[in-house]
């Protein structure tokens, strides 16, 4: 199994080094034929997946392609250990946040940190950072060493090593976002011209916003500056539009909506879509905000009652394919509403209610997977 695993691993790191900047006619082929085999390994060495997968009569004779994976629902993640290897050798495990029941939390075991890293490197790279090697980046949210099992702290922390200047900074620590440094290194950049990336989550922007309203400040940021929203709102209690949001964003940095980005991510997947705003610009395309995924990733709308796929342009749960999580599940449904074009997908909200019914694991199902 060693040895097999190893293999998966190497040609997963092929397959994105391949495919991060464009595809040929052999992706879809090479797609379909690198997901099979991490499903066929899935399969044989996640336990609970292959319960899952033979309670809705998925095995390796009858699925053929990516699309009949059988999609374990993200809750899962709560309730069962979703690992195809030994999980007292994981490099790590993220938790989510547990902003319902900080006991009850979603749990992803990563066996090698090399795929999840070189599968955000080449996502934000491209996606963030296309036309540029290097920049200041200024952290509102905590990295690893305060925070060691979030995906999105380890995700900061890479950011900063990979793509960040010798003074970026991350000013989120002991559980509190440090606002005077921020805001004199707000003003040094201003002051020197200096293009930043100011990276934090959607309710740090809120928590920043309104201090900077109630100390009667603005800035005026260089022109290639960038704003990186990387989402999370679910569990909060206040209710802040993304559109008010960034429009303040606007305002008080003086950017464009070109200027800020926004990243699909969580702790159950190992790769990131975002936003094809700054990608679009670099090209001298048209600028669209939809969302894309890396070539490593596929993405399904489907319906929620059905689950069977949805024409497009129709709200549906989004069904996630994620090659870079190859020592978990392959391929997971999320809770969230989407609609898709022909230029990407557009996050809706959560499912909620009766609408959340075709995600969910029943009780007596979770007690056959153990």
């Amino acid at each position: 199994m060693i040895e097999k695993s190893k293999k998966i691993q190497s040609d997963i790191l092929t397959f994105i080094n391949k495919y991060k900047d464009h595809q040929t006619e052999q992706y879809e082929s090479d797609f379909n034929q690198l997901a099979m085999r991490i499903f066929a390994y899935q399969f044989q060495n996640n336990l609970p997946y292959k319960k899952f997968a033979q309670l809705r009569h998925k095995n390796l004779l009858t699925v053929k392609n990516w699309r009949e994976f059988p999609l374990i629902p993200i809750q899962a993640y709560k309730e069962l250990i979703l690992s195809t290897e030994d999980i007292n050798q994981a490099a790590d495990v993220f938790y989510s946040s547990g902003t319902t029941n900080i006991n009850h939390r979603s749990k992803h075991y990563i066996s090698n940190l090399n795929i999840w890293e070189e599968s955000m490197r080449a996502g934000f790279k491209k996606n963030v950072l296309p036309n540029k090697d290097k920049i200041r980046i200024l952290s509102l949210f905590p990295g690893m060493a305060d925070n060691p099992n979030s995906s999105l702290s380890r995700y900061i922390s890479t950011a900063i090593r990979e793509f960040g200047t010798e003074n970026s900074h991350i000013f989120f620590e002991n559980n509190q976002l440090n606002y005077s440094e921020l805001i004199v290194a707000l003003q040094e950049a201003e002051k020197n011209h200096e293009p930043i990336l100011l990276l934090g989550a959607s309710f740090s922007y809120v928590h920043l916003l309104a201090y900077i309203q109630q100390h009667h400040q603005s800035f005026n940021l260089a022109k290639e500056s960038i704003i990186f929203d990387t989402g999370g709102f679910k569990g909060k209690s206040k209710e802040v539009s993304m559109t008010d949001l960034y429009a303040d964003l606007e305002s008080t940095f003086k950017v464009t909506r070109e200027q800020i980005i926004n990243m699909y991510g969580m702790t159950e997947i190992s790769s990131q879509c975002y936003d094809r705003n700054l990608m679009d610009h670099s090209e001298n395309k048209t600028v669209y905000f939809d969302k894309i995924a890396p070539a490593w990733v596929k993405t399904q709308v489907l319906d929620t009652e059905t689950l069977q796929p949805v024409v497009q342009g129709q709200r549906g749960l989004l069904a996630y394919y994620d090659l870079a999580n190859w020592d978990s599940c392959v391929s997971i449904l999320t809770e969230d509403i989407v609609i898709k074009n022909n230029h990407g997908f557009t996050v809706i909200g959560r499912a909620k209610g009766s609408v959340a019914k075709g995600c969910s694991i029943t009780a007596d199902e979770l007690l056959q997977l153990q």
